[in-house]
């Protein structure tokens, strides 16, 4: 596969974020991926978040974890425009490679969640067919070395499977783009349902508006949302019933095909 460039915005931030983790887990960091909208498409500045996978030899330690909040805190300061729009996954080599069987402990900080500690197992395996699809390696060797192999079938019963959650989790949505986010994310599950493929979010907006016209208007509106100034973001309440409107129908859509 072909792939973009990666955006210069991204690489300026991570010319001070990949260095900086290498400096607090030093040789514990056996690899480091990018992967998500920066390095497959569609990237939008100032919108899109960064995605990151760090594999270490075993579980994180508890000075690591302080280390790291320090570390993402400061890059949080010193590039304003990526607050709260970063994704680092902490994880050992050994959850990586026994996933389907077993439930390891994950370090994570994305958008809207502070750095902190959770278990994983198989239900992170969409992730690791993205990285393993086309993360780009920033430090170590390939991303197959550490992940066990995924299949394209494995990757769409997992997509469909965890779109059978959102019209449950949509009602605990309580920003209009995370509306929107719903609303795009369950545009690309329907896409890669049925093409067996997958695409970015816009891309899969884009074919959902023309394969469902009476929702066309919502997927507009909802890529809308995602750049939108707060003055022009329609107020949460009006936008929840169509999000969560758009999650049934989409849910039925999976259902019957």
């Amino acid at each position: 596969m072909d792939r973009p460039p990666v955006p210069a915005d991204v690489s300026f931030l991570l010319e001070d974020l990949v260095p900086a983790l290498r400096d607090s887990l030093r040789e514990r960091l056996l690899g480091l991926y990018l992967y998500g909208s920066a390095v497959f498409g569609d990237y939008d500045p100032g919108v899109s978040d960064v995605d990151l996978l760090a594999v270490l030899p075993s579980d994180l330690q508890q000075a690591e974890f302080e280390a790291l909040e320090t570390v993402h805190t400061g890059i949080a300061e010193a590039h304003t425009a990526w607050r709260d729009r970063v994704e680092v996954l902490y994880l050992s080599r050994h959850a990586l490679a026994t996933f389907r069987t077993e439930r390891s402990p994950i370090t994570v900080i994305s958008p809207g969640e502070p750095l902190n500690t959770k278990t994983a197992g198989i239900d992170w395996l969409m992730n690791w067919w993205l990285i393993l699809d086309h993360g780009v390696t920033l430090a170590g060797p390939p991303p197959d070395t550490f992940i066990a192999p995924v299949s394209i079938d494995e990757f769409i019963t997992a997509v469909r499977d965890h779109a059978f959650s959102w019209g449950e989790w949509v009602k605990h949505l309580d920003t209009t783009k995370s509306h929107g986010y719903a609303i795009l994310t369950l545009c690309r599950t329907l896409y890669t349902a049925t093409h067996r493929a997958h695409v970015s979010k816009m891309r899969a907006a884009a074919w959902a508006a023309v394969r469902y016209p009476e929702w066309a208007g919502l997927i507009r509106a909802a890529l809308a949302w995602r750049s939108a100034p707060p003055a022009k973001v329609p107020d949460p309440s009006t936008t929840l019933p169509l999000a969560g409107a758009f999650a049934r129908f989409a849910i039925a859509e999976l259902r019957a095909g």
